[in-house]
């Protein structure tokens, strides 16, 4: 009886140390499938919100995200438009300069200018909801930029 329960109680604990093992190797995994099921998602003042346009250049390419004004109630007063830039290869061009219409209505909301020699950007609003640019954040060997809005008419 003695060796029958020590076989019991050694099987259960191998089972749940393999039990242990294949959770933590699925983690990931299965902290997607739960957080998909629940609908939770990351909110868009971190993310830049949902890209609305890709603009192909030879040397990179351009992404716009869409305008975000969420708040925790409700829409904000004060919000901002998420722009980056990826290079294709290796490097980004020396200078951008591009015109963004970031509400999509076909005609330029801004023209923005980027200088890698002081990774710095210039900003040229021309809707008047376009208020002012931050800084340049490098996200490898793209940068990221957001441009402060205002929520209110054009």
């Amino acid at each position: 009886m003695f060796r029958i329960r020590s076989y019991l109680a050694y099987s259960w604990a191998f089972m749940a140390t393999l039990l242990v093992l294949v959770t933590f190797m699925h983690m990931e995994t299965l902290t997607g499938r739960l957080v998909a099921c629940t609908g939770l998602h990351v909110h868009p003042v971190y993310t830049g919100g949902e890209v609305t346009q890709t603009i192909d250049h030879p040397q990179h390419r351009t992404i716009v995200h869409r305008p975000v004004f969420d708040g925790l109630i409700g829409q904000r007063q004060t919000g901002f438009v998420q722009i980056e830039w990826r290079p294709k290869d290796a490097n980004l061009p020396d200078l951008i300069d591009e015109q963004i219409d970031f509400d999509q209505d076909g005609k330029a909301d801004l023209r923005i200018q980027r200088d890698a020699s002081t990774d710095g950007v210039r900003l040229d609003p021309m809707d008047s909801r376009v208020r002012s640019v931050g800084e340049v954040i490098k996200v490898g060997n793209g940068r990221v930029v957001r441009v402060n809005l205002s929520n209110g008419p054009n």
